[in-house]
């Protein structure tokens, strides 16, 4: 007996630290930029608020022109994208599938040196994976869908690329904070 009050504190350190780490914070909101996007040519902010557990909605906004002009075109608009996401766990980290509306418009320099307006719009499927650490948000993603407008001679429009005038392609990578 005299001995097992030596051994409970050692006994009850593993359900103590099984408690901690089960009591993690549950956050219901992020604010995020698209970590390649100023590359790209735009600058975008996306906030994306839980609505149920394993749901949340995402709007993104970006102004076109805000970063590396890598084709020399020099852009000038904005874009606008927004969705819902289907989490598949009870918090905003893990596995997602994301419908999402996309639109850009935007002015540019084509090739023969006249200015051109460019607006696209595409409804996309989009597949990802969001990591939550501490507060640190890391969200992976990539979508394909059917889009309509006015094609650019690059096929990028600042958030997705259109193929065969109806094909779009998305894929990109964000960082961020919870709150």
């Amino acid at each position: 007996m005299k001995n097992l009050k030596y051994l409970l504190p050692f006994l009850l350190i593993p359900a103590s630290l099984q408690a901690q780490q089960d009591i993690k914070p549950i956050y219901k909101n992020t604010l995020k930029t698209t970590f390649l996007s100023y590359i790209t040519g735009s600058a975008k902010l996306t906030y994306e608020r839980a609505t149920f557990p394993g749901q949340s909605f995402e709007i993104t906004g970006g102004i076109i022109g805000a970063g590396f002009d890598k084709f020399k075109v020099k852009p000038r608009g904005g874009l606008f994208r927004t969705g819902y996401k289907f989490i598949f766990s009870q918090s905003l980290s893990g596995l997602y599938l994301k419908p999402e509306y996309a639109f850009s418009a935007f002015d540019f320099n084509s090739k023969n040196a006249d200015r051109i307006h460019s607006q696209m719009q595409t409804i996309m499927c989009n597949v990802g994976y969001q990591w939550i650490i501490k507060r640190l948000v890391l969200d992976g993603f990539v979508g394909i869908g059917v889009g309509w407008g006015n094609k650019t001679e690059l096929n990028y429009h600042h958030g997705f690329i259109d193929r065969y005038g109806w094909l779009t392609l998305s894929f990109g990578m964000r960082v961020g904070i919870a709150f």
